[in-house]
């Protein structure tokens, strides 16, 4: 049985590889969709700090401040920029997701774990959780220290139709991002992709428990699933994209 599982995964790798390879889908310029307006100049790779005014003040503070807050906040930027929501529009979700990883990994200067990390930080869509408590009911744990309009302006432009069944409305699945690039962290960073999915598991199972409004979702569990295989196989092949797993079909998670 064991051999057999090996074989299993074996056969889903080679799969992946066929298709990265017939489809062309290891170059990053791919990951960009096949813009037919070119008149505004705007490309995926545009520069998220070049219209910010110098502050000294600015200046100071980020020399005291650890470099994978300022990637965090220069990842955050990108995808808060009009210019993002501009090619979001003329090129889907799928490739918006894909930028969102390219540009972490530039940032990270393709550290593949640091810019999983940077993405999974960078679509966080709330910002806090309420944990429920015996005495006090429920306590606040903030997510991030983003100003309320710096962040509702990022949350508007993150990309939400990822699935056939993704839900109608502004917001969509756009939760479903943190759950696929933190799998794929947690897969790539530990190279032990049960541990991923034991991990995945605890946290669904519990976030009812002691999450208030939280539910053992399995359609989380499905991006879960994805990401955990999309880590686990960077550890193979550095030059995969979110959408290349986002799109394939799996079997529902046990």
């Amino acid at each position: 049985m064991a051999i057999m599982k090996h074989y299993m995964s074996l056969t889903k790798l080679a799969c992946v590889i066929l298709c990265v390879y017939s489809l062309n889908l290891y170059r990053p310029a791919n990951a960009q969709c096949d813009d037919k307006n070119k008149s505004d100049g705007i490309s995926w790779d545009f520069d998220e700090g070049k219209n910010k005014d110098f502050s000294v003040g600015t200046f100071i503070s980020d020399i005291f401040t650890p470099q994978i807050i300022l990637d965090t906040k220069r990842v955050r930027d990108y995808i808060r920029d009009g210019r993002f929501q501009i090619l979001r529009s003329r090129c889907g979700d799928m490739r918006t997701i894909d930028a969102i990883y390219l540009k972490s990994l530039k940032i990270a200067d393709y550290n593949i774990a640091r810019a999983l990390f940077l993405s999974f930080m960078a679509v966080l869509e709330h910002r806090k959780i309420d944990v429920k408590m015996p005495i006090f009911k429920s306590l606040a744990l903030p997510l991030t220290f983003e100003e309320d309009s710096i962040f509702y302006a990022r949350r508007k432009n993150l990309p939400t139709q990822l699935y056939p069944d993704t839900p109608a409305g502004s917001n969509g699945d756009n939760d479903k991002l943190q759950h696929f690039f933190g799998s794929a962290y947690l897969a790539f960073a530990s190279e032990s992709p049960g541990l991923t999915h034991i991990t995945g598991d605890i946290i669904e199972w519990l976030e009812p428990i002691l999450v208030v409004g939280g539910d053992d979702d399995p359609r989380d569990k499905r991006t879960n699933k994805q990401g955990k295989s999309f880590g686990r196989d960077l550890l193979v092949i550095k030059t995969l994209l979110p959408s290349d797993y986002l799109t394939f079909p799996y079997e529902d998670s046990k």
